[in-house]
């Protein structure tokens, strides 16, 4: 390789004419100072690359730490994820809509909140209609907690909430719930695609609320 005619000093970027292809200092002192400044700009690369390389082990230990920790856990844990992202898209979808059953519009801030989802074939009695978006309503607190407290007004708050789906919907809608249906067997994965799908459904439903 040609020796160039000249070029800058790396240290005082004055111009000069080196000697070899590899001289890149105009005198001994700036020599000195360049090896010292490209050995600390190389361990400082090494330093980076060693903790860029820590981080990441760092990171996929807690990430394999984070499956470990969900392999652990019971089936029931993710049905409860599920059923809670259900019940918030239930409630997020009847925002403007009154109680299901009583027809209240601003009920008492009752058991920690105001609203719930409320189911017209109660998940206990009928798992497989238990994330069917046809079964479930927005219902106030009072007669969702109730309703499963006294009998009476179990049979009350039912009988309204069928009559409110017969006026908004009609007779079928209520036929068809009142079954027979086939039992639906959920298995983790499905908790979780459902988990998944309607935490998805919710999010963008509350951005086009914030946006409205």
């Amino acid at each position: 390789m040609k020796v160039p005619k000249g070029r800058n000093c790396r240290i005082c970027k004055k111009r000069f004419k080196p000697l070899t292809m590899y001289e890149w200092w105009c005198c001994e002192d700036h020599r000195d100072e360049l090896v010292t400044k490209l050995a600390a700009e190389a361990r400082q690369k090494r330093i980076l690359k060693q903790e860029k390389s820590r981080k990441k082990e760092a990171q996929q230990e807690r990430q394999s730490l984070k499956v470990r920790k969900l392999a652990l856990q019971p089936d029931s844990h993710f049905k409860k994820q599920a059923q809670q992202a259900f019940n918030q898209f239930i409630r997020l979808r009847d925002h403007d809509q009154p109680c299901i059953s009583c027809g209240e519009t601003n009920p008492p801030d009752l058991h920690g909140g105001q609203w719930d989802c409320g189911h017209f074939k109660t998940v206990g009695g009928f798992p497989e209609l238990r994330f069917v978006e046809k079964n479930a309503y927005r219902q106030c607190k009072s007669c969702n907690a109730g309703s499963a407290k006294h009998g009476a007004k179990a049979a009350t708050v039912a009988q309204q909430y069928e009559q409110t789906l017969v006026r908004r919907f009609g007779q079928e809608l209520v036929d068809w719930l009142n079954g027979p249906h086939e039992m639906t067997h959920y298995r983790r994965d499905d908790f979780i695609r459902i988990r998944d799908e309607y935490r998805a459904k919710a999010k963008e439903l509350k951005k086009k609320l914030e946006a409205a």
